[in-house]
């Protein structure tokens, strides 16, 4: 009997030198891409069976089946391991800036595997959430400890709600850099402070 899985076929297109690459970085990809790889050598018998063993070897058969269009846009069908932003980076974001700024990041996540309807989702939590938060704030009083607990709050929804919902609790991926969300985070700190200050720096007297 034929081993296949959904790599397979995308596997079969691949030249001989393309397959040896994908063996030869085999941290950047799916256990069972790489399985699909495997296979596929040995078809070629450019390999032995048995002779390139997989760390955790999937040889379950798949059945063919045709995806339909929801089901494509709710999967990751590339056989390459994600680069994302980590749930400790979302957990920084969301402490340190606000939850908006975390919703952001889970985002692009959500962009990155292909879920844009969900992005959308955490996109309006994360609008709703930080009005909340300003509302709550502005009633009670300007308090670290309440602001403090509003965000992990959001950070706990963030992570062990909508990303394990929308990307699973045991998804393998890369960590994604964090300069270039620091900096942007940092200068729209920057330009709200130059804001809350501006009246000062004109000579006006702050309300």
């Amino acid at each position: 009997m034929e081993k296949n899985n959904r790599f397979s076929k995308n596997m079969s297109f691949k030249s001989d030198a393309e397959l040896e690459a994908i063996i030869e970085n085999k941290d950047k990809y799916t256990e069972e891409a790489l399985q699909a790889v495997v296979w596929e050598l040995e078809k070629r018998e450019l390999r032995k069976e048995g002779e390139i063993v997989i760390k955790q070897p999937i040889f379950e058969e798949i059945e063919k089946v045709e995806l339909t269009h929801s089901n494509r846009e709710n999967a990751f069908d590339e056989f390459e391991v994600p680069t994302l932003y980590s749930k400790k980076t979302i957990q920084g974001f969301t402490i340190f800036f606000s939850t908006i700024f975390g919703a952001v990041l889970l985002m692009s996540n959500l962009k990155t595997m292909n879920k844009s309807k969900e992005s959308l989702y955490v996109l309006l939590f994360g609008i709703g959430y930080t009005i909340l938060t300003y509302i709550i704030i502005f009633s009670v009083g300007a308090n670290f400890v309440v602001t403090l607990i509003l965000n992990l709050i959001g950070y706990a929804i963030l992570t062990e709600y909508l990303w394990n919902n929308y990307l699973g609790k045991d998804l393998s991926y890369t960590k994604k850099g964090i300069t270039k969300p620091l900096v942007i985070s940092l200068l729209i700190l920057g330009f709200i402070i130059f804001l809350q200050f501006l009246p000062m720096i004109l000579g006006e007297p702050m309300e």
